[in-house]
C-alpha cells in the first residue's frame, strides 16, 4: 500500500465538496417546491462520482504513478460532465462549462501536454454527443429541466467550433501559466534552498568565530548575541539581546561619543576596556566597532567585535618581564664579575694588614667588620651570580606531590611559622612523577611558601592543594595575608624588588626561571587586603627550556 499524493487527496476532496453541495442545494429545493422536479438525474451523477471517487482512493493507495491517478480522475470527471451536459439539454446545457473546469485542472496538475489531451478528449465527447444528439442516434432525455432546441447543421456545428476553440485555447493559456508557475517555483525552491544554505553556513560562522560579536540598533539596544560574545561576557543570549548596551559597562564613558561617530561618520573604531568586570573578576576587553547600514546605505546600527584579551596581557607581562630579566641579568654579571675582583683583593689586604701587631684593638676588629661584610657581600654576589647563571637543571622522575609534602613540612617544624600560623593542605592526588629538578622544584615551594608566611606577620593560614591539568599538576598555594596590589603583583617575579624588609628580591625571579625552564608556569590572583594565590603548574614531561 502506498500514500496517496497529496495533490489526488485535494483534488478528491474539492469534487466531493462540490458535489455534496450541489446534491444539498437540490435537495433544499425540491423540499422547498410543492411540484416535483424531473432531477432524478442529478442522483445518478451524484451516485456516480461518490462511486468513482472510492475508485480513485483505491487506484490512488495502490499505484504511485502521479500521472496516473491524476489522469483516471480527469477521465472519470469527464464521463461524469458528459452525462450530466446530455441531462440538461444536450448542446444547450448550461453545465458545459465544466468541460473547461476540467481542462484548467488538467492544464496546472499535468501542464500544457495534459491540458492538450484533456481538450481534445473534451472535443470528442462533446462533439460525439452533439452529433448522435443531432442524428437521433441516442434519443433525447424524457424528464429534465432543460429542453434541447432543434439545431440546424450550421449552427450544429458552429456552436461546436466556438466550444472547440475555447476548449484549447484554455488548455493554452493555463497550461502556458501553470507552466511559468512551475518555472517560478522551481526558481523559487532553489533560491529557498541557496539561502537556507546561505543562512546556516552564515550561522555556523558566527557560531564557531572564537571573537564576540553583538549587533546594536541605532537605539542603542543589542539586537543580536554570538555564542562567543554571551561566553567571554558570562551572559546569556537572553539576558543580552534587547538590553541597553550601556548597561553592559562594556566601554568607558568617554568612549561613548566616539561610539555615536562611529555611527554617522562610518568609521572603524578599535580601543581596550581593562578591568571589566565578569563574574566579579576583572579581564581585559580588546573591541573593535563599525558602522551598520542598510541597503540604502542609511545608518543601521553599529557592530562590535571583541575578544578577551586577558590571557594575551598575562603573556605580553610575563615576556616582558622575561626580557627584562634577561637584560638585568646580562649587565649584573658583567657588573658583577667587575665588583668581585676588587672586592677580593679589598679582602686580601684586610687580611695581610690584620696581622700586623701595631694594629690597636679598635683598629682589629674593625679589619674583622671589613672580612666579614666582605665575606657577606661575596656570598650575595655569588647566589647573583647563581640567579643570571644557573647550574645545569638535572632531569629526574620524582614524586613531586612527595617532594611538596616534605617541604611543608620542613617549613612547620622551622623558625620561620609562629604559633598564630597554620599549614592547610589538601594534595590529590597522593602521588604524580614528573620529570625535572626535585632540588629546584622544591626551592619554588620554599620561597612561595615561605613568602606566603611573610605576608602574614600577625598569623594566618597557608592553604596548599594540588589537582591534575590534563598532562600536569596544578599547585596553589593561598594565603589570608595582606594581598597585592597591581602593579606590586607584576613586579613579583623581578629581581631585587621586595615586599618584606629582610628580603633580598631574588626568591621569587629564581622561582619564576625554574618553573619556566621545566615547561610550567606560574600565575597569581590577589587583592589588597583580600590575600594571595599563587598557583603553580608543573607539565609531567617538559616541553620547552627558556
Amino acid at each position: 500500500m502506498f500514500r496517496i499524493l497529496p495533490e489526488v487527496r485535494t483534488l478528491i476532496a474539492v469534487r466531493i465538496v462540490a458535489v455534496t453541495t450541489l446534491l444539498v442545494v437540490v435537495l433544499i429545493v425540491q423540499f422547498t417546491t410543492d411540484q416535483l422536479l424531473p432531477i432524478n438525474y442529478l442522483y445518478l451523477v451524484a451516485g456516480l462520482t461518490y462511486a468513482l471517487t472510492i475508485g480513485y482512493l483505491v487506484v490512488g493507495s495502490l499505484v504511485p504513478d502521479r500521472t496516473l491517478n491524476l489522469s483516471v480522475q480527469i477521465a472519470g470527471d469527464l464521463f461524469v460532465e458528459t452525462l450530466l451536459v446530455y441531462f440538461t439539454g444536450g448542446l444547450d446545457s448550461p453545465f458545459s462549462f465544466l468541460y473547461l473546469v476540467s481542462i484548467i485542472t488538467a492544464s496546472m496538475l499535468l501542464y500544457r501536454r495534459g491540458g492538450l489531451l484533456t481538450a481534445s478528449a473534451c472535443v470528442i465527447l462533446y462533439a460525439g454527443l452533439g452529433d448522435l444528439l443531432y442524428y437521433g442516434i441516442i434519443p433525447v432525455p424524457e424528464q429534465g429541466l432543460f429542453s434541447m432546441t432543434p439545431f440546424s447543421s450550421f449552427r450544429l456545428y458552429l456552436n461546436m467550433a466556438t466550444n472547440f476553440a475555447g476548449f484549447y485555447a484554455t488548455a493554452l493559456l493555463t497550461s502556458f501559466v501553470s507552466e511559468k508557475l512551475r518555472e517560478t517555483s522551481i526558481e523559487l525552491d532553489a533560491n529557498r534552498r541557496n539561502l537556507a544554505q546561505l543562512k546556516v553556513l552564515n550561522d555556523n560562522v558566527i557560531a564557531s568565530i572564537p571573537s564576540g560579536l553583538l549587533t546594536v540598533a541605532p537605539t542603542g539596544v543589542i539586537s543580536f548575541a554570538n555564542p562567543s560574545a554571551c561566553e567571554i561576557l558570562a551572559c546569556p543570549a537572553v539576558e543580552l539581546v534587547g538590553r541597553p548596551l550601556a548597561d553592559l559597562a562594556l566601554f568607558p564613558e568617554e568612549d561613548w561619543e566616539r561610539l555615536r561617530d562611529a555611527m554617522l561618520t562610518r568609521r572603524v573604531i578599535r580601543g581596550e576596556t581593562e578591568n571589566y568586570l565578569r563574574g566579579g573578576e576583572p579581564v581585559t576587553i580588546g573591541y573593535a566597532v563599525t558602522p551598520l547600514n542598510t541597503l540604502d546605505g542609511q545608518p543601521a546600527g553599529i557592530s562590535i567585535i571583541f575578544q578577551d584579551l586577558t590571557d594575551v596581557k598575562r603573556l605580553e607581562d610575563q615576556l616582558r618581564l622575561k626580557d627584562r630579566m634577561a637584560a638585568v641579568g646580562e649587565l649584573s654579571a658583567g657588573i658583577a664579575h667587575e665588583i668581585r675582583n676588587p672586592l677580593a683583593a679589598i679582602a686580601g689586604s684586610v687580611q695581610v694588614l690584620k696581622k700586623s701587631e701595631r694594629l690597636t684593638p679598635q683598629e682589629q676588629r674593625l679589619m674583622s667588620i671589613i672580612l666579614k661584610e666582605s665575606d657577606r657581600l661575596n656570598k650575595s654576589i655569588q647566589d647573583f651570580l647563581q640567579f643570571v647563571r644557573p647550574s645545569e637543571r638535572r632531569a629526574l622522575e620524582f614524586d613531586v606531590v612527595a617532594s611538596l609534602s616534605e617541604t611543608l613540612d620542613l617549613l612547620s617544624n622551622s623558625l620561620e611559622l609562629g604559633a598564630e600560623h597554620a599549614i592547610e593542605r589538601s594534595l590529590d592526588p597522593p602521588k604524580f612523577v614528573i620529570v625535572g629538578d626535585p632540588d629546584q622544584i622544591r626551592q619554588v615551594f620554599w620561597n612561595i611558601a615561605r613568602n606566603a608566611i611573610q605576608a602574614m606577620p600577625l598569623g594566618g593560614f597557608l592553604r596548599v592543594t594540588t589537582a591534575t591539568e590534563e598532562d600536569g599538576i596544578r599547585i596553589v598555594f593561598s594565603d589570608s595575608g595582606r594581598g597585592m596590589a597591581d602593579h606590586e603583583q607584576r613586579a613579583l617575579f623581578q629581581p631585587f624588588r621586595t615586599n618584606f624588609p629582610t628580603g633580598t628580591g631574588l626568591g621569587m625571579a629564581i622561582s619564576f626561571r625554574i618553573v619556566q625552564e621545566h615547561g610550567g608556569r606560574i600565575d597569581v590572583d590577589s587583592a589588597p587586603d583580600r590575600g594571595t594565590a599563587i598557583a603553580v603548574t608543573l607539565p609531567r614531561v617538559p616541553t620547552t627550556r627558556t
